[in-house]
């Protein structure tokens, strides 16, 4: 067993930092007033629970993980004396609740890990590491990132939710798993061109982010909207161009034209193709109209490129 370990006072600019890692025989744990950081407890062998204050009661077996929030009271009771080992590893910091979230490992409950031994080995590494003298703080706070972000990537589904789910896999067909997925491709490259339509965004990024070639990406295009990628992403960006040109009727073509990340005479030719007119014409009827309204004097210069 590794003795508990703290690994100093954290340098304040650490968003996310070591702040102790050890391990232990299985036992019971009381802490009424809870830990001062996050806890990662990871159960080696035997089993027990956790019984945390306003929360509820969890029961944990051997390969899984269980994490913590810091100042929640908790007990930990093993189910047997087989004297079973629990690795833990305390992590603090103003971002670790958000990395751990987002990493998936919060909200509370017991996580399976592929490979469960890997990083029981990392976290004994990372012990004698401390222990040796060879990690420095900011060092074993990219150490730690990279563990959280590696136990991410190996959460296996409990087992009722493996059940679920091959059950679900078994009613759909090949035909309707494919339709399924593609419709999750799509939906977040469109998703994905809303929100970048002002960024120098190529089709071919779009395609990789969903994990499709361009070729497959641009087949759904066709199947939904009859157009490619690439002139679905012109035609936002041109709508866009004209929206914002409603909101701002004294702008510049040019302004207009990087407002959605395009060159200005392309942009020209491209929203003449659309709407059947030039940007500087649509903006000098606007204006017009406007100074109809409003009785106000020359605007020939307001859309100049």
């Amino acid at each position: 067993m590794l003795a508990f370990r703290l690994t100093g006072l954290p340098d304040s600019r650490l968003p996310l930092y070591l702040y102790c890692v050890g391990t232990q025989e299985e036992k019971v744990q009381f802490r009424p007033d809870g830990f001062p950081v996050y806890q990662l407890f990871l159960l080696r062998s035997g089993k027990g629970e956790f019984k945390v204050q306003d929360e509820g009661v969890w029961n944990v077996s051997a390969g899984e993980l269980f994490v913590l929030e810091p100042g929640v009271a908790h007990e930990y009771i093993p189910h047997s004396k087989t004297h079973g080992e629990l690795g833990y590893i305390g992590i603090g910091g103003e971002a670790a609740g958000a990395v751990l979230r987002s990493a998936g490992l919060l909200p509370m409950g017991p996580l399976r890990l592929s490979e469960f031994e890997k990083f029981w080995s990392r976290v004994t590494a990372i012990w004698h590491s401390l222990d040796d003298g060879m990690t420095e703080m900011w060092n074993s706070s990219t150490i730690i990132y990279q563990l959280i972000l590696d136990i991410s990537r190996s959460i296996l589904p409990l087992h009722d939710e493996t059940g679920e789910r091959e059950a679900r896999n078994r009613s759909l067909t090949r035909s309707e798993r494919e339709s399924e997925s593609a419709n999750e491709a799509f939906t977040r490259a469109v998703s994905l061109m809303q929100t970048h339509y002002q960024d120098d965004l190529l089709l071919k990024h779009v395609a990789e982010a969903v994990g499709y070639s361009v070729q497959h990406l641009n087949r759904l295009f066709h199947q939904r909207h009859g157009i490619t990628g690439h002139q679905y992403m012109q035609r936002l960006r041109l709508q866009k161009a004209s929206e914002w040109l409603d909101k701002h009727p004294q702008a510049s073509v040019r302004e207009a034209a990087e407002t959605v990340g395009m060159e200005v005479n392309y942009f020209i030719r491209m929203y003449k193709r659309e709407f059947g007119e030039t940007p500087g014409k649509e903006i000098k009827h606007r204006i017009q109209l406007k100074m109809e309204k409003d009785s106000t004097g020359p605007v020939d210069h307001l859309y100049e490129v």
